[in-house]
């Protein structure tokens, strides 16, 4: 049954690496339909989160014409990479708590 989970785990890694490789393909050869505007980006992903990747410097927006926009990959990136340091930060944390 542990083997089936980490399949299924490694399954989950590669299909976020594959979209994120798609997303990166589409940034480069199409740059226009990789911006979201902000408005779109904190619907998205949250106000307080696009907020907060913006304070920390993590999340780079540009200016065009009067409207701001993100790269729909980098927030990609960014909410994966945040993912990953989560499960990372819990599981040492669950090998330090008593029984662990």
């Amino acid at each position: 049954m542990r083997d089936m989970e980490n399949v299924r785990d490694i399954m989950t890694e590669l299909e976020t690496c594959s979209n994120l490789i798609a997303d990166a393909i589409i940034r480069k050869t199409s740059p226009v339909e990789d911006d979201i505007s902000e408005h779109q980006a904190k619907k998205a992903y949250g106000v307080r989160w696009i907020q907060k990747m913006r304070r920390y410097g993590l999340a780079e927006a540009h200016r065009v014409g009067g409207r701001i926009l993100y790269s729909r990959h980098q927030l990609n990136c960014l909410r994966e990479a945040e993912r990953q340091h989560d499960e990372i930060f819990l599981s040492k944390r669950k090998k330090l708590a008593p029984g662990g």
